[in-house]
């Protein structure tokens, strides 16, 4: 079950644009943003306080990665029914941009090209007024851990999302190239940031 939290911003005819969060393996629509053990207002508030005529949204979906903590589903998968709920939730009248960690930002990409390639207007609209996507440490075409956890997969009991994580697997390679290839055609901007330094 995907849910849409609204963070701030207006419903009035003005707004100039929604931003949506989406937060990735093992996270929250919450936690993902703010330090551990932080209780105060964080990154999406700080935002919707500095931007007050922009919607802030924060998408929570379940995606552990391990059954024994809960299920998930395949990312094409995830990727229409997140569709599904910004379109009811009326996103896509407006400029959207998204702000995406980890398996997050792979989902994002997914959903902009279903929103592109399965001819439900509102769905489509979704993708054409995407202007912009952040993503935060994305692994956008697997990831190494992913193939190293999935040797304890029958004690952790991994989720089709770690399967999908596997560094290399065809399908994210060709997602990227797919996303590489519509980056301009579709007006988009991307910004990418990635952990270099360890954090101690």
């Amino acid at each position: 079950m995907s849910e849409l939290i609204k963070v701030s911003g207006s419903d009035e005819p003005g707004q100039a644009g929604d931003i949506v969060f989406v937060h990735g393996l093992d996270g929250d629509a919450r936690s993902t943003w703010r330090p551990i053990g932080h209780v105060g207002p964080a990154w999406p508030e700080w935002l919707g306080e500095a931007m007050p005529d922009v919607g802030v949204w924060l998408l929570g979906y379940e995606v552990p990665s391990s059954a024994w903590r809960g299920h998930t589903m395949p990312l094409a998968d995830r990727a229409t029914n997140v569709l599904a709920l910004l379109d009811t939730e009326g996103l896509g009248a407006r400029p959207l941009v998204f702000v995406a960690h980890s398996l997050g930002g792979l989902l994002v990409k997914q959903l902009l090209r279903h929103g592109r390639d399965y001819g439900d207007p509102g769905w489509r609209r979704v993708a054409d007024q995407t202007k912009g996507v952040v993503f935060l440490s994305t692994p956008h075409s697997g990831s190494d851990i992913a193939n190293w956890v999935k040797h304890l997969g029958l004690v952790l009991r991994n989720t089709v999302s770690v399967k999908e994580l596997e560094a290399n697997d065809p399908r994210l390679r060709e997602l990227n190239t797919w996303f590489r290839n519509n980056l301009q055609v579709a007006g988009l901007r991307a910004q990418v940031y990635c952990e270099k330094v360890p954090l101690h």
